[in-house]
């Protein structure tokens, strides 16, 4: 428990969604009969029907998949400019990361799933590639997709693969009647999009050629809530600057008298210093009644007197033949030290008296020392003490000016969202009759990688600190990528008798790079060499090249049971290149992973697939669903061969494979109670094969992983296992004239061997096992349609719990937070469709408060939810109208983030010095924003 103070600060919300869930729920069961579900899950005996290949799922199809599904229509949309991140938002038991802002790189999660446990699917081919750890869903477009399918839980045999979080299958529009398409839209923060489609007849089949575009500036306005807490420390520091110019000539007067540069008495002393002009005048004289004469006429006393002189006037002792006296003392050409110290204390003392040196060389050699010396003592007193040529003097002053500067960005809390900027182009040809289906796309993607505001972490905890977001803080700055990827698909499918089946090849390239447009400079000299000599930090190229081959169907056993099954082979090379790759470290830094990379990996992938849905009795209201799943990966990492042989640097070898391999099983069990009523429970353990990120890293940040940093040896993290569970009731019924259906799922899933993102040096990450967790929670996915109004509401309530290795090694497990889950989410929508001319609509997204850092500082409650850096909880509000004057054009206005409340999340944490406060999260996200797009058909 985190106290009262949470539980009331939320209870609002959450009793708001509670009792809407309620509502929901007893509407349905009072209003039994009830008529479908979210799917067609209507249960009878199997019959092939006659399909096209975009019919990929008939009637019986859908009982492949007796998990929970929602499938959601970028039509229904249609001209309010949401991205597939958008639509998700609408989807109980997702949740949306915009990992670096809006319009920059998205991922998703599923049921407290990690990102990278969610498979992301295009027309049924797997979009995880290449450098990315998880599918950045950022950059799919949804203007020419039909569908997009969201399973969570089970997940159907036709998906290569076992993805414990869920799957989501974006499924492009099939062509079909001749039309050409413009759409234009103009937003808010720059934001552009544009795009034409055409779809035509072409031999036996249709032809569909769409082209978008799309950017955005992004350089919105937020408030930085650090900076106010920041005043009083520029204050105190220019302040305490100009009290050192301000005593500059009396701490001069003190030293120089003190020291006996010149034989200053008190009346002289107390007289400069209450007439600072007559002290500068004095400084600044060379002439007979100046500091410079003074200080030469008081050479000889200052030599003798000064404790910092003896050590030159011992060297000229050794100068001048006077070394084997001072032997019995410790002298030896090594061991300097040891005799200078003993003579230093013995200056005065039975040496002299002894006659060793007598008095006439004593004054001899102290003579020619302070003559020797008086010229440069006088040069740098009178620059060190004349206020106008002081490098004391003049360093103070500007660093009062920065200060000041700091000052007046600090007083002014706005700031404006640098780097933020991208530029998104895609393209798609697809070609289709009722047994092909040939596609190619291509996209391009440009974009700056916008700035963490937390500098490396500085100000989160410490916002005296220089990172409060006053300049850029980054060593490598005006970071950009480049990235290109091309695929191409070939499906062909038949039918005969009881066999439906398929075959799939398709081929992807991605090209993806990275540069620093400019380097800072660091005031740590130290720092700066680690940063300059960190591999892939100023650019890298990481060319993949992965092909697949697929080959599924379904065979009709009897009137009661069909047989799905798929197997698939696919193949993945990355290349990469980058600066300080090959660069060969010495000294201790030899041990150093900076100098031990690979540059190319492969990764052989084989998914083999069966599932049977079985009809239990004679009236069909009962559903067996068994699958079993093999799944295996062959990792292979080679070095160049610059580096393995240097010394140290063994532990790479030039080729290195690991092999990972399992099965796993998927079992679900479905009964309909009525036409109105219905169950499903599904369950099942899963296998969860490692991305190339995780293998190789990103390329901007991420580096591969050794068993620790210093490179004990090269063995890649395992895959990640783990088991759900999970049940439904879906209702449909009739209430007030609407139609309505209604579906309650609880979930529960265990996962062990998870990845996760540890920072092993001053900058880079790598990916270990290190954590084990468990999810549970219930989604709730309601909707209420009449003539002229449709409510949609989603519901999602999770609780996770994770633990964490105490080492690499494999010591016992400790708590830590999960991050990015929120506790609660929501989404509801309501649209107003009184005509074919008009709509409108209202809609609000709910998101709970969630931990941004994994850690458990104490056991103190209040000071482990602190550690966690919890974000509050948001509420947004978008709203919009469509316009369809003619059959054939469409306008829509529309505003997102009405409230504006996007740039205002905050975070709480322990600040030092300065208790519980507020600051921003790492990368603010964008807010109110307005739209307007236009749509024409020809």
């Amino acid at each position: 428990m985190l106290g009262m103070r949470r539980v009331l600060k939320r209870q609002g919300m959450r009793e708001k969604l509670i009792a809407l869930s309620i509502l929901s729920l007893y509407l349905n069961i009072a209003s039994l009969p009830v008529y479908a579900a979210e799917a067609d899950d209507n249960l009878g005996e199997f019959e092939l029907e006659t399909i096209t290949v975009e019919a990929r799922r008939p009637d019986w199809e859908a009982k492949l998949s007796p998990g929970t599904v929602t499938v959601v229509r970028p039509d229904d949309f249609k001209g309010e400019q949401k991205t597939l991140a958008d639509m998700l938002l609408t989807v109980p038991g997702v949740h949306v990361r915009e990992v670096n802002g809006k319009g920059q790189y998205t991922t998703v999660t599923v049921r407290g799933s990690t990102a990278a446990q969610v498979g992301v699917f295009i027309d049924g081919v797997l979009a995880n590639l290449g450098g990315d750890a998880a599918v950045d869903i950022s950059t799919i477009p949804v203007k020419n997709v039909e569908r997009i399918e969201i399973y969570r839980g089970y997940i159907p045999s036709r998906f290569g693969g076992t993805f414990i979080g869920g799957v989501i299958n974006v499924v492009t529009k099939k062509p079909t009647q001749s039309n050409v398409s413009v759409e234009l839209g103009k937003s808010s923060y720059g934001g552009k999009k544009g795009s034409l489609e055409v779809v035509a007849p072409a031999g036996s089949g249709s032809l569909m050629l769409a082209l978008n575009h799309e950017s955005s500036d992004g350089d919105f306005k937020y408030e930085n809530y650090a900076s106010q807490r920041y005043v009083p420390r520029c204050e105190e520091q220019i302040s305490s600057r100009e009290a050192q110019i301000s005593n500059f000539n009396n701490n001069n007067i003190d030293v120089i008298s003190s020291s006996g540069l010149v034989d200053f008495n008190q009346e002289q002393i107390d007289y400069y210093k209450s007439n600072n002009d007559a002290w500068v005048a004095y400084v600044k004289d060379s002439g007979s009644s100046g500091l410079a004469n003074d200080i030469s006429a008081n050479r000889y006393n200052y030599v003798e007197k000064s404790v910092t002189t003896i050590q030159p006037v011992l060297q000229q002792l050794v100068d001048m033949g006077i070394k084997e006296q001072y032997l019995d003392l410790g002298y030896s050409e090594s061991g300097r030290n040891s005799w200078a110290i003993a003579a230093e204390t013995d200056w005065k003392g039975s040496a002299l008296g002894e006659g060793i040196i007598t008095d006439n060389i004593k004054s001899q050699i102290l003579k020619e020392y302070a003559d020797n010396t008086y010229q440069s003592n006088i040069d740098k007193w009178q620059n060190q003490a004349d206020p106008d040529k002081s490098d004391t003097v003049s360093n103070l002053k500007k660093q009062i000016a920065e200060w000041q500067k700091r000052l007046a960005e600090s007083k002014s809390a706005t700031r404006y969202r640098k780097y933020n900027d991208y530029n998104n182009t895609d393209a798609i040809i697809k070609w289709q009759n009722e047994d092909w289906v040939i596609k190619g796309t291509y996209k391009k993607i440009d974009r700056h990688l916008p700035d963490s505001l937390w500098g490396g972490g500085g100000y989160t905890m410490a916002p005296e600190s220089n990172n409060v977001d006053l300049y850029d803080v980054f060593y490598y700055d005006s970071r950009r990528q480049d990235q290109e990827t091309y695929t191409l698909m070939t499906q062909n499918r038949h039918q005969s008798c009881k066999l439906e089946w398929g075959w799939m090849v398709d081929y992807q390239k991605q090209d993806k790079k990275y540069n620093a447009e400019r380097i800072l400079p660091n005031s740590n000299p130290a720092q700066d060499w680690d940063l300059a000599h960190t591999p892939l930090r100023e650019w890298s190229n990481y060319n993949s090249n992965k092909g697949n081959i697929q080959i599924d169907g379904s065979y009709k056993l009897s009137e009661k049971s069909m047989l799905d099954f798929q197997m698939n082979y696919s193949k993945e090379r990355l290349k990469i290149e980058g600066s300080n790759m090959d660069k060969v470290l010495q000294g201790d830094d030899a041990n150093s992973i900076l100098a031990q990379m690979r540059d190319q990996y492969d990764q052989d992938i084989l998914n083999l697939q069966i599932q049977n849905s079985i009809t239990l009795d004679d009236k069909a209201t009962w559903v067996l669903t068994p699958a079993l799943r093999y799944n295996q990966s062959k990792i292979t990492g080679y070095s160049n061969g610059k580096r393995f042989d240097q010394g140290t640097f063994n532990w790479l070898q030039p080729q290195q494979s690991q092999l990972d391999s399992k099965t796993t099983w998927q079992l679900a069990l479905k009964k309909e109670f009525s036409e109105d009523f219905a169950m499903r429970m599904t369950g099942g353990t899963y296998y969860r094969l490692l991305n190339m990120t995780e293998i190789a890293g990103d390329g901007a940040g991420i580096l591969p992983a050794p068993a620790n940093k210093n490179g004990g040896n090269s063995l890649f993290p395992r895959p990640e296992e783990g088991k759900q569970f999970d049940i439904s009731a879906i209702f449909k019924s009739n209430f007030l004239g609407a139609s309505n259906s209604t579906t309650l799922t609880y979930y529960w899933r265990d996962s062990e061997y998870m990845l996760q993102l540890v920072r092993a040096g001053k900058d880079y990450w790598c990916y270990f096992n290190d954590n084990r967790g468990t999810a549970k929670g219930v989604e709730l996915q309601s909707s209420l349609k009449w003539a002229k109004f449709d409510l949609d509401v989603s519901a999602t309530y999770l609780k996770t719990k994770l633990d964490r290795m105490n080492s690499i090694a494999g010591q016992p497990y400790y708590g830590i937070w999960a991050t990015y889950q929120p506790e609660w989410e929501g989404n509801i929508r309501l649209t107003y469709h009184p005509t074919d001319q008009f709509e409108s609509f209202l809609e609000a997204h709910y998101t709970d408060e969630y931990f941004t850092n994994d850690s458990k500082s104490s056991a103190n409650s209040e000071e482990a939810y602190l550690s966690g850096k919890p974000v509050d909880n948001l509420l947004v509000y978008n709203a919009g109208i469509k316009l369809k004057p003619k059959k054939n054009c469409q306008f829509v206005f529309g505003v997102n983030d009405i409230f504006n409340k996007g740039p205002e999340m905050k975070i709480k944490a322990r600040i030092a010095g300065y208790g519980t406060g507020y600051i921003n999260p790492e990368f603010p996200i964008q807010g109110r924003t307005y739209y307007v797009t236009a749509k024409f058909d020809f």
